[in-house]
């Protein structure tokens, strides 16, 4: 059994000898296909003159230099969530432009995550099936997928039978047998929305079963698993997560190429014999891990991480056939809001940005829930007492740059995700009624666990929250007070026998999740979204109609509301684009830190 060695240059000795493979890799691409941020200042063919990340054009370069030098030594891969998070996935289940574009750009081999199925898994297939048509694709792997007898899962079923989407494949390299496998993650898996009934095999059992095949009966001389599951570092600091424990429980694995977590490894994971390594996010960094197998079979590897920056020389011909996409997207999307694609539509001069550590010290959450709040509670909106959003859907920060000049996908890409049921672009927003009693159980539930679960963080709008932290479950939250722009603040009745409903409005993907929180807490939080009335309700029934005088559901988005509250923001340096107001410099999310 081969065991694979992983040091550094100087101690392996293969600073100097040649390589016997080269495997570029890259994860949770999410259709960044121009680099970011601000995208305004994105100029991929000229050099060292913006300090944007990322973009197509820079990782299509990259790959090509590689290509000449490596020739058949070079392997491409991808591990998932490469589509969904900008602006181009929208015009994807038409055209089907990024698999195309990623086989020329030479990708060999990618893995489905969790967000190629945002659509629904009948989208994803039509989006594969398309881009089929269009020309070649890169192959597509997932080994733990299970067939689902769902009518949502029919055509992709057939790609699976068909052997467009394989459960693992070899390819020789340079002389080399390379086994290559994917797997769907525990965690990832359950970000698929429920509705469409995707389901999964077991991952160890499916990894362990797949990789002693590939080592026994097909021979290869590496393994690799393209794992969209993650990693993360505990309080020590130590690695851990779904891919760490997947490459302790199995020797078979000498790679795992990781994804879904967003982790850029600047040094390998050493997880038994499997080193475990990821790039990152949005095309920010590629991977590159040169092999050279030692005497006795063993893989000998050098990893690092490649910033594609503005040092990278870009691919031209890739840049146009970027460039050539945004007529579509303007045609089908932004025309309606009456912009152009690269049209400046809001100012900073400073950065928004998450802290996905430390949610409770970022200053873009408040900008993401004031702007949904404004958004409805206009005069003509719908109205709501209460805004949350979840960290999780939160993607990407606002930055400055040199100029601070933000476009319209610098604004969708905040909150990108998912499809509408009216089949635009963007998770809607639905609005529930809760009363106080329930309201605090589930701000309970949620302060809990987002300490170790940092995606269920809440920010938050129209209330406040006081709350000793250091308390049990169901022991932290002291009062919670509603807000009125024209009353201020007002305490909320906690008790259980006062009925008084409240507003809550989320995006509907987190609305869903209220219906499942008496499993997620083993039955001590049974709350049933309710209308106005108190009747209880499908989540899905709870969608915003923002016309509801006209036929069908014209439905509220998340980043929507973000576009029309910055072009309401007043233009402070009369350069005729909306500023952000600098009270949003050190904003904080109101919930307040209280002792016994």
């Amino acid at each position: 059994m081969h065991k694979l060695i992983f040091f550094l240059l100087i101690i392996t000795g293969l600073c100097g000898k040649a390589q016997d493979l080269v495997i570029l890799h890259t994860n949770d691409i999410h259709s960044h296909l121009m680099g970011f941020s601000p995208e305004t200042e994105y100029t991929p063919l000229v050099n060292n003159n913006d300090s944007t990340h990322g973009g197509f054009a820079r990782i299509a370069g990259y790959i090509k230099t590689e290509q000449a030098k490596h020739k058949d030594k070079l392997l491409t891969l991808d591990a998932g969530d490469f589509l969904m998070g900008t602006l181009f996935q929208t015009i994807e289940t038409s055209d089907g432009f990024q698999l195309n574009l990623m086989h020329k750009t030479g990708y060999d081999y990618l893995a489905l995550g969790n967000h190629e199925f945002d659509y629904g898994p009948g989208a994803l297939a039509h989006i594969i099936t398309n881009s089929k048509q269009n020309g070649p694709v890169p192959k597509i792997l997932c080994t733990n997928y299970n067939k689902s007898e769902s009518q949502h899962a029919n055509e992709l079923n057939k790609l699976f039978n068909d052997s467009t989407i394989m459960p693992f494949d070899i390819i020789e390299k340079n002389g080399y047998r390379i086994g290559i496998f994917s797997l769907m993650g525990d965690n990832a898996e359950e970000y698929i929305p429920e509705l469409y009934n995707v389901e999964f095999e077991n991952k160890n059992k499916t990894a362990r079963k797949t990789a002693r095949h590939l080592k026994t009966q097909e021979e290869a001389d590496l393994v690799i698993a393209l794992s969209h599951s993650g990693v993360s570092l505990d309080k020590n600091g130590h690695w851990q997560g779904e891919d760490v424990r997947l490459g302790k429980r199995n020797n078979n694995i000498d790679i795992i190429i990781s994804g879904h977590s967003h982790t850029p490894l600047k040094t390998a994971v050493q997880a038994g014999n499997t080193l475990v390594v990821q790039a990152g996010a949005s095309g920010i960094y590629i991977g590159r891990i040169e092999v050279r197998f030692d005497s006795f079979g063993n893989p000998l590897v050098q990893y690092k991480l490649v910033e594609m920056n503005d040092e990278i020389i870009a691919d031209k011909s890739t840049q146009q056939k970027i460039e050539a996409q945004i007529p579509k997207i303007e045609q089908k999307i932004l025309t309606p809001f009456g912009i152009g694609f690269n049209t400046p539509v809001l100012e900073t001069s400073f950065d928004l940005t998450l802290n996905r550590n430390n949610p409770e010290e970022s200053n873009l959450g408040p900008f993401v829930t004031d702007a949904i709040y404004a958004w409805l509670n206009r005069d003509d909106g719908p109205g709501t007492d209460v805004v949350v959003a979840g960290t999780g859907v939160i993607r990407n920060n606002i930055l400055k740059g040199k100029h601070g000049k933000q476009n319209i996908n610098d604004i969708f890409n905040i909150m990108p995700l998912g499809l509408g049921f009216d089949s635009i672009p963007g998770t809607p927003l639905a609005k529930i009624y809760l009363t106080g009693h329930e309201l605090k159980k589930v701000m309970e539930l949620i302060l809990s666990v987002s300490d170790t679960r940092k995606s269920f963080y809440l920010f938050i709008k129209g209330m406040r929250i006081f709350a000793d932290l250091d308390k049990g479950i169901f022991r932290k939250i002291k009062s919670i007070e509603l807000h009125k722009e024209d009353s201020g603040y007002t305490p909320i009745k906690l008790n259980r026998k006062d009925k008084t409903l409240y507003s809550i409005t989320a995006n509907a993907y987190m609305v869903s999740f209220i219906g499942q929180l008496k499993k997620m807490s083993l039955g001590l939080v049974n709350v049933e979204p309710k209308d106005s009335a108190g009747n209880v309700k499908n989540s899905i029934d709870m969608v915003i109609d923002l016309k509801p005088g006209q036929e069908g559901i014209q439905e509220a988005k998340e980043w929507m509301s973000i576009f029309h509250y910055a072009s309401g923001l007043e233009d402070t340096n009369y350069n005729g684009i909306p500023d952000i107001p600098e009270k949003y410099r050190d904003a904080r999310n109101p919930i307040i830190p209280v002792s016994k």
